[in-house]
């Protein structure tokens, strides 16, 4: 059976780094992998990577350099596409900012940090931050947003920064950021404090913004649109999607353009669920995929696709369940489609691959167990208390479909998470397009688990991969938050957290570092 792997890309005299947080050139080792490793205090430190394509990637972190009482400064690392540093340099960042969301141009990347804690700036509640690649030269502009906003959606585009927020109680809002004065405006998504903005993108060659916003019409209905603004928030356009059942409500919403004039809207829905836009995109659960094909300014058609009902529904639940659950609709005067699985999903992105929409979304749940321990009571005597302790969420399987142009169904394939535990609510799983098939993979446990799948057929099964170590005499003693990352053709970024024993060392053995490491998919 023909045999596909990720290969560690091997490189001599690649830099070494000194202790101190920041990397620096000059210890060489001869053929290691092609791994960075920065030393680590905890896992909940601020390490992030920012592929950039040919132009690199950017390592970056809050530091504990204090600039003044109000800000912290946050390097910056450019590394070339050899991992090789280019430069570091430094922003002076407000104390209670966090990075949040990022976007990239051609040879720019934008940063958005946004408050974070209890308290605010007397001044600004939010930081775009502007970084020239070659050579990191950075622009920074502040502003005000509402209090207790929850930002959806950040863009770059015609010379302005987007921030698409809603605001409980209130109206969702487009706030845009003149990038050259730093004047900003904000207009809401439409008339009513129960709007909520749910997918919003600028159009870079319009000039408009496309939304995707509903409205709290009753407790029980919400109104979905596809609706375009001009920088004023002027609606130009406005497209209602979705349905009055009240038995499905949609929870995740994403929107394309296969033609001219044409708009594709995806995502997933809830049965029986309102879908309102003021809930967490995260937390709400999900029963299957929807589609709604719009041309000439009209919803031309809706359909969904209960989970279960997909070709491969047994690997998301026990194929004994789903006969069972047949036999009880038929008993009942019931279709399979009016049964639920329903659990949180995270969407990703919609892509276009051999003339297909694949829309995909992996599955998670909360993940607990209990502590016990002896207490005594007044007259000292023993009792047994239990508690429950949050581990992170399980991710479990990754969903991935083929749609045509107009939203029909295709196919649909399965994707295995195994014994993945995270505390954070991003996307695990890489979908990578090679030729006729799609590239599945994941990093777990020091391992790259991989997939290949053509549509619904299986290429080849999931094998996994050991990411080398610096050394032959280091051993992975605990990974957390692990991911894999696209960088540019066909080579990938890993990166983490490690605890590592190195079994050769006689003391100080252990050490906890962030990684980075360069991969390159074979055939």
């Amino acid at each position: 059976m023909r045999r596909i792997l990720f290969i560690l890309f091997i490189l001599t005299g690649l830099p070494g780094f000194s202790p101190a947080a920041i990397p620096a050139t000059g210890k060489v080792y001869n053929d290691k992998p092609l791994r960075i490793e920065l030393p680590a205090r905890s896992v909940n430190e601020s390490y992030r990577i920012i592929p950039c394509g040919k132009n690199g990637m950017i390592m970056f972190f809050r530091s504990l350099d204090i600039v003044n009482v109000t800000k912290t400064k946050w390097y910056f690392s450019l590394y070339d596409t050899n991992m090789q540093l280019v430069w570091v340099k430094s922003a002076a960042v407000l104390n209670d900012l966090d990075y949040r969301f990022s976007d990239t141009g051609q040879d720019t990347l934008s940063f958005l940090f946004l408050h974070s804690g209890k308290s605010r700036s007397a001044d600004n509640d939010f930081e775009i931050l502007r970084m020239e690649l070659h050579n990191g030269s950075m622009v920074a502009r502040n502003g005000k947003i509402q209090l207790d906003a929850e930002v959806m959606a950040f863009s770059i585009a015609q010379g302005r920064g987007w921030i698409g927020y809603n605001v409980k109680g209130q109206a969702g809002r487009i706030l845009q950021m003149k990038l050259n004065s730093g004047t900003t405006r904000s207009f809401p998504m439409g008339q009513g404090s129960q709007i909520s903005i749910n997918w919003m993108s600028p159009d870079t060659v319009s000039g408009y913004v496309s939304a995707v916003v509903s409205r709290q019409v009753s407790k029980k209905t919400v109104e979905r649109f596809v609706a375009f603004y001009d920088t004023a928030g002027v609606i130009k356009r406005e497209i209602p999607i979705g349905t009055q059942d009240l038995n499905h409500g949609l929870t995740h919403v994403q929107l394309t353009s296969p033609d001219r004039g044409a708009i594709l809207v995806m995502g997933s829905f809830g049965l029986n669920s309102t879908g309102a836009g003021q809930k967490n995109k995260f937390t709400d659960e999900s029963t299957g995929f929807f589609t709604s094909f719009l041309s000439g300014g009209t919803q031309r058609s809706l359909s969904f696709y209960n989970f279960l009902e997909l070709t491969n529904a047994s690997s998301l639940i026990d194929g004994h369940d789903i006969l069972n659950l047949k036999q009880k609709a038929l008993k009942k005067n019931k279709t399979l489609a009016e049964y639920s699985l329903d659990f949180p999903l995270l969407l990703h992105e919609v892509f276009l691959w051999k003339e297909q929409y694949i829309l995909a979304a992996e599955a998670y749940s909360p993940q607990y167990h209990t502590e016990t321990f002896t207490d005594f009571d007044y007259y000292g005597r023993p009792y047994t208390n239990s508690f429950s302790v949050f581990d992170g969420y399980r991710f479990f399987n990754t969903i991935i479909t083929g749609f045509d142009k107009e939203g029909k169904l295709l196919w649909d394939n399965m994707f295995e998470i195994r014994n993945l535990v995270s505390t954070e609510l991003s996307a695990k799983v890489v979908i990578y397009p090679s030729d006729e098939n799609l590239v599945l993979c994941y990093v777990s446990d020091g391992m790259i688990g991989t997939k290949i799948i053509h549509e619904n057929s299986v290429v080849e099964k999931t094998d996994f991969t050991a990411i080398d170590l610096l050394n032959p005499e280091d051993k992975i003693l605990s990974e957390s938050k692990g991911k894999i990352i696209p960088w540019y053709g066909n080579y990938f970024i890993t990166c983490g957290y490690q605890e590592i024993k190195n079994l050769a060392a006689p003391a100080n053995n252990k050490r906890l570092v962030f990684y980075f490491s360069k991969f390159r998919y074979e055939k």
